[in-house]
């Protein structure tokens, strides 16, 4: 009997991440999945953090399905409609994901390449969200990205 293949998946978050930085440039300070230090926090908002959440099942020899958090910092001076206009633009890129192969490097245990997003579902518009920093506006929506393997061996 033979063995199921093995089937890997990019890492949503880097698939995102990678994205972004490519497109949101000055726009933002720091694009990423974990905040910076807290001595270097207020130098680098416009901070826009994803983050993976418990996603649904997915057929795992067709696509993986990673629902997405990302979270929105920008310094209060901003103003609420400054921040608004941010989340969506960074909203808007992430829409944009859909049908795209994104090119990430490889990682100690998955190999780089072609990472293709099939489709975004589920995407919700930036809401308000609660954060303990002080000083600090947060907006952030969530989404699902449909990921195709890297390969099957």
């Amino acid at each position: 009997m033979q063995p199921f293949p093995v089937v890997l998946y990019p890492d949503a978050e880097l698939v995102a991440i990678t994205w972004h930085r490519a497109r949101l440039g000055d726009a933002v300070g720091m694009v990423c999945s974990e905040l910076p230090e807290p001595e270097l926090f207020a130098e680098s908002l416009p901070i826009v953090q994803f983050v993976r959440l418990p996603s649904p099942p997915a057929d795992r020899r067709v696509h993986d399905i990673a629902r997405l958090q990302c979270i929105v910092r920008v310094d209060e001076a901003t103003g609420r409609p400054n921040a608004i206009d941010l989340a969506g633009y960074v909203s808007a890129h992430f829409a944009a994901m859909s049908g795209q192969t994104i090119t990430l490097p490889a990682t100690t245990y998955t190999p780089g390449g072609a990472a293709t997003v099939g489709c975004v579902r589920h995407q919700s518009n930036p809401a308000p969200f609660r954060d303990d920093n002080t000083n600090l506006l947060a907006l952030s929506f969530t989404g699902e990205l449909y990921l195709r393997p890297f390969r099957v061996t």
